[in-house]
């Protein structure tokens, strides 16, 4: 794995037995360069092959473009629209009451508000069945607090689910349940395999990281009936169940021995990492030593035959296909994963639930779709992102992350991951062979 250098400050170049390839990590552009090309850019005067670059918009001289207008012009020449005209998936949040007390917990939970109702739940699933009549698959996330302890209302929403599938002719539903794993009755495991679902179960690592900030109500450490659930889950037929590993002070440095653990201990083979929440308003983790610890911990599940998943692919991905990766709610069709709340209000983006801006009733949204614009993302819109190679994985803070930092500037550390994040896309060769 050779490492890049950056080129004038704006390119990366990868080089290997002699000849390189030039990367614009803004734009996605690459230039192949041969061994004779190579040899001059190391040489002092101008060459012919720092004009043959110029004309193709590399080089310090080359045509001047601020890296957010770049990312602007590219957007444009892809056809790439910020803004969503429907929304095909929901996160359902049955309650928030919980029996576990995460310390790094987004949501605020054992509030003492009202559940969701059926009544609620029935007019927003029929909300997104109307949005997405005729088409090929729509998705339902079940979410809390703990959502198995409304498991009434999830089983009476997958019910209803079908109906309206065949009611507005849509071709799939695919469901997933987030759950902290910690109760699991008979009646709950039989649901999940008759409708094939998909089971993200929250865990940090082993006992001794997973307690530090994930504890049941109590006080106590609920590992050992969490181990005993995940073998259920594991052992019963037609399930795809995964992990959610939160990155926190408890296991920095240890992702990659969390992993094996996951892998080998507990043995789910798909990982998705979350990316830090910036709790209290800031990231709680080092952003530069996240993104080499996802490239090892990856690099682990890999070696097991497993599957981890995180931002740290987003930029491979990006890089692959050419294509920036800027939208983090949207799908590839323009449609949007938004979050049903209780009290018939629908939170747009999915992340911060409750921020003012994101929040519309049902009716709000029917009257006028048009609102489902508020939740695009402003690409680049604070001056230093003209100046960061990660703008074409990270876009610049998101309105979510304006609301979570208390501010238009993104927390420092999370620069730092998208930074390094970049540069360790390049070192994996992705995209520049």
């Amino acid at each position: 794995m050779a490492v890049p250098r950056m080129l004038w400050g704006k390119y990366f170049q990868y080089e290997r037995d002699g000849e390189a390839v030039l990367l614009d990590p803004v734009s996605l552009d690459s230039v192949f360069i041969d061994c004779g090309e190579v040899h001059d850019l190391a040489g002092v005067p101008r060459t012919a092959t720092h004009e043959a670059l110029a004309g193709l918009g590399f080089t310090s001289d080359g045509p001047v473009a601020d890296r957010r207008e770049a990312l602007r012009n590219r957007l444009r020449l892809l056809g790439l629209d910020a803004t969503p005209h429907r929304i095909s998936g929901l996160r359902v949040v049955l309650t928030d009451r919980c029996n576990m007390a995460c310390t790094y917990c987004f949501v605020d939970t054992n509030t003492g508000k009202p559940d969701m109702t059926k009544e609620e739940l029935s007019e927003g699933l029929e909300f997104m069945f109307e949005q997405n009549a005729g088409q090929e698959e729509v998705s339902i996330q079940w979410f809390g607090g703990e959502p198995t302890i409304r498991f009434d209302l999830l089983q009476y929403g997958d019910r209803l689910a079908d109906t309206l599938a065949d009611r507005y002719d849509v071709a799939r539903v695919r469901r997933t349940v987030v759950t902290n794993g910690a109760r699991l009755t008979d009646e709950a495991l039989a649901h999940f395999v008759a409708y094939e679902y998909g089971v993200g179960i929250s865990i940090d690592g082993p006992p001794g990281i997973n307690s530090a900030h994930r504890l049941l109500l109590g006080g106590q450490p609920a590992d050992d009936r969490i181990r005993r659930n995940v073998t259920r889950f594991v052992e019963a037929e037609g399930l795809h169940v995964g992990c959610n590993l939160t990155p926190t002070g408890a296991n920095i440095g240890r992702l990659a021995e969390t992993v094996r653990w996951i892998i080998d201990d507990l043995g789910l083979k798909f990982i998705y990492v979350n990316t830090p929440i910036p709790t209290a308003g800031r990231w709680q983790v080092n952003g530069a030593d996240l993104a080499r610890e996802l490239y090892e911990a990856r690099l682990a599940a890999l070696g097991r035959g497993g599957m981890l998943f995180s931002v740290l692919d987003r930029a491979f991905q990006a890089l692959d296909t050419r294509r920036p990766m800027l939208f983090d709610h949207m799908q590839g069709d323009r449609s949007l994963n938004a979050a049903l709340l209780p009290g018939n209000r629908v939170s747009l983006c999915d992340i911060n639930f409750t921020e003012p801006s994101f929040l519309h009733t049902l009716d709000e949204l029917r009257a006028d779709p048009g609102r489902m614009a508020g939740v695009a993302k402003n690409v680049a819109p604070i001056p230093e992102c003209g100046n960061c190679p990660a703008l074409a994985i990270c876009g610049g803070p998101s309105r979510n992350e304006h609301a979570l930092v208390g501010g238009t500037s993104p927390d420092p550390e999370m620069c730092a991951f998208y930074t390094s994040t970049v540069e360790i896309a390049v070192w994996d060769n992705t995209g520049v062979q």
